[in-house]
């Protein structure tokens, strides 16, 4: 099973290790505001599946996925 950090992936564009096709991006983030006024970054929903397992993103290319963590 091949993990990716929640925290990467709102910051940093992700590859595919296995095949070099590109997985998800920091511009697909769903940004909103908290009560304080503070903008908060997270994974788009629209973008993860879930199995039993949990959360994950799939490669397009070669359909390797990657749950999340933390």
């Amino acid at each position: 099973m091949f993990t990716v950090s929640c925290e990467e992936l709102v910051k940093e564009n992700f590859y595919c290790p296995h095949c070099g096709g590109w997985v998800y991006c920091p511009e697909m983030n769903l940004k909103y505001k908290t009560e304080d006024g503070k903008i908060i970054e997270k994974i788009a929903t629209g973008c993860l599946q879930q199995d039993e397992k949990g959360n994950y993103l799939e490669c397009p290319g070669c359909k390797t996925r990657f749950y999340l963590t933390d």
